[in-house]
């Protein structure tokens, strides 16, 4: 029992980053209540609006495992300057999870409204909109893990890096609407997601979840170069767009393995197979996780 004190460390970094999950938790719910026009008590408990309880259950989920995977790093050596760093950095990650959520939403989906489709109980969307916010909180943590800057200069790199990865996302996103598009006659993606079709939004969030999980790796398996804007961007686009490219080509060729002779674009685009869409999800992540291991 000696090693259970106040001054334990690890005891410390716990209870530092439950107190700030638990202010985070109340600031996030706050936020969906507003968003609201009927308040998160009646959308979730009188209304049963299964999109607005999957979008709240993956915003907590990401609050939580980007705080605690963050304050893990920290060393608590001193306490009030260790607490102080830990609370801009959890300001910094929350700010640049809403704002690759934002940019997902107002650019990269510009024509397909998450918000208002979750009010109407949309799960698809709910699906869109958890991938895509789990997705850049595994950014924020692999940029994190990257460079661990804490200059003005490493900030402007990180900040830079940010848009960079988004730009990834938003090529992702297009060449899945590409594809999407050629095996359904021209339709719009976008455009399909507001007809409620819950298995293009799984295979959707899969999709973005591996491609974070992949950039992740590529994040891991490449240097920091501290002030140095060029050298590093160069770096994390060679690294991101071979892992990504490479999760992609497993990702399809694990699919056709695990589903022969079934039209996976059929199943999913037009009879809303949920079941083939959440073998895809599955393998999405899996594949990203496997990056993410081995690099």
């Amino acid at each position: 029992m000696d090693y259970i004190t106040l001054s334990n460390q690890a005891f410390i970094a716990l209870s530092c980053s439950f107190i700030l999950a638990l202010l985070v938790i109340l600031i996030v719910r706050s936020i969906i209540k507003n968003k609201s026009p009927h308040g998160l008590r009646r959308e979730l408990a009188q209304k049963d609006n299964f999109a607005m309880g999957i979008s709240y259950a993956a915003t907590l989920f990401t609050v939580l495992v980007v705080t605690g995977f963050l304050f893990k790093n920290l060393s608590f050596t001193d306490i009030q300057a260790d607490a102080i760093y830990g609370f801009f950095l959890m300001v910094f990650a929350f700010a640049y999870i809403h704002l690759g959520k934002s940019i997902h939403a107002k650019i990269i989906l510009k024509d397909f409204n998450e918000e208002k489709e979750i009010q109407h109980k949309n799960i698809c969307a709910a699906l869109v909109e958890s991938g895509v916010m789990i997705g850049n909180g595994v950014l924020i943590l692999g940029l994190y893990n990257w460079s661990h800057a804490q200059s003005l200069d490493g900030l402007l790199i990180l900040a830079v890096t940010f848009i960079q990865l988004q730009f990834f996302l938003y090529l992702n996103s297009r060449w899945h609407e590409y594809l999407f598009s050629k095996a359904n006659q021209g339709s719009s993606l976008q455009n399909q997601f507001k007809f409620e079709n819950i298995s293009l939004g799984l295979r959707y969030g899969g999709q973005t979840l591996g491609t974070c999980l992949a950039i992740y790796a590529g994040l891991a398996s490449t240097n920091y170069f501290p002030g140095k804007m060029v050298e590093n961007l160069l770096m994390v686009a060679l690294h991101c767009g071979i892992l990504i490219f490479l999760q992609q080509f497993l990702s399809a060729l694990a699919i056709r393995l695990a589903l022969p002779k079934i039209n996976t674009e059929s199943e999913i685009d037009q009879q809303d197979n949920i079941g083939i869409a959440s073998i895809e999800l599955a393998v999405y992540i899996a594949v990203g996780l496997l990056l993410v291991k081995l690099f």
